[in-house]
C-alpha cells in the first residue's frame, strides 16, 4: 500500500499586503508552506498577491476588534497549523501633550494583545513542532518620543514571547521573536539617518527579515525557543554620540 503524500505545512501570517509581512509570506510560499494571510488595508496589493499564488488565501481582519480576531481563529484553526507568524502592526505618532487614549488602546491591541491571542489560542492546537515567530523592533529597546505606544508594544512583545516559549514549551510548540532595526519598507521615513547610523550602511531588506523567520519556523531551529534575533545591521551597538566623536577624529 502506498502511503499518502505528506500535507504541505501551513502557517498565518499577518500583515501580508506589503512590507515585512509580504516578504515573509512569499518566502514561506517558495518553500512549499500553504499561507493564510491577512490584511486590513491594501486590499488590492493583497487579492492581487493571492492570485498569483495559489497556496495563499487572504482574509481582511481588523486586529484591534475582538470580534474581527475571533472569526480569525476559527478560520485559521479549521485545519492544522504549523506556523503563526505575528508580523501585522501599526505606529501613531502620538503629538506632544496629553496623551491620546484611543490611539495608545489600538495600537497596543494590534501589536500586543492580538498577537498573544492568537499565540495562546493556535499554539494551542498546534502539535509537537509547531513554531510561532513575532515581529518586534529595536524601537522596543530604546525610549521613545513621539511613538511611545509603538515602542512600549514592542518592548512588551519582546517580555511576551518569552512567556509564550515557557507556556506552550510543555507541548513541543516553539515561540521567537525577530527584532528588525530599519527596513526598506513604507514605514522607513528616516533613511538616510538610518543609514548613517548603521554600521552596514544601509537599510535591511525584508527577504532578510524573512529568511530568519523561516529559519525560525523549520527544523533547523528545533532547540531555540524565547529567543530574538536582531535583525539591523549593528545599528543597536551605535551610541550616536561616541560614532560622532570617532568621526570627528
Amino acid at each position: 500500500m502506498t502511503a499518502p503524500p505528506e500535507r504541505p505545512r501551513r502557517a498565518l501570517v499577518t500583515g501580508v499586503s506589503r512590507g515585512i509581512g509580504r516578504g515573509i509570506a512569499a518566502r514561506l510560499l517558495g518553500d512549499g508552506w500553504e499561507v493564510l494571510g491577512t490584511y486590513r488595508a491594501g486590499a488590492d496589493a493583497a487579492r492581487e498577491f493571492a492570485a498569483a499564488e495559489p497556496r495563499l488565501t487572504v482574509h481582511q481582519v481588523d486586529l484591534a476588534d475582538d470580534g474581527s480576531v475571533g472569526e480569525l481563529i476559527e478560520a485559521a484553526g479549521a485545519a492544522p497549523l504549523d506556523g503563526l507568524v505575528n508580523n501585522a502592526g501599526m505606529i501613531h505618532f502620538e503629538a506632544a501633550g496629553e496623551l491620546e487614549l484611543e490611539p495608545w488602546r489600538r495600537t497596543l491591541a494590534v501589536n500586543l494583545t492580538a498577537p498573544v491571542r492568537l499565540a495562546r489560542a493556535l499554539g494551542g492546537q498546534m502539535a509537537a513542532g509547531g513554531a510561532i515567530v513575532n515581529v518586534a523592533s529595536v524601537d522596543g529597546t530604546v525610549g521613545s518620543y513621539n511613538s511611545m505606544a509603538y515602542a512600549a508594544s514592542k518592548a512588551a512583545l519582546l517580555n511576551a514571547t518569552k512567556g509564550l516559549a515557557n507556556l506552550l514549551g510543555e507541548r513541543g510548540v516553539r515561540v521567537n521573536v525577530v527584532t528588525p532595526g530599519w527596513i526598506d519598507t513604507e514605514m522607513a521615513n528616516e533613511e538616510e539617518l538610518a543609514i548613517s547610523l548603521t554600521p552596514l550602511a544601509r537599510l535591511g531588506r525584508p527577504a532578510e527579515v524573512a529568511d530568519a523567520v523561516a529559519w525560525l519556523l523549520g527544523p533547523q531551529s528545533s532547540f531555540v525557543s524565547g529567543a530574538s534575533i536582531v535583525i539591523d545591521g549593528g545599528l543597536s551597538n551605535v551610541d550616536p554620540v561616541l560614532k560622532r566623536e570617532w568621526e570627528a577624529g
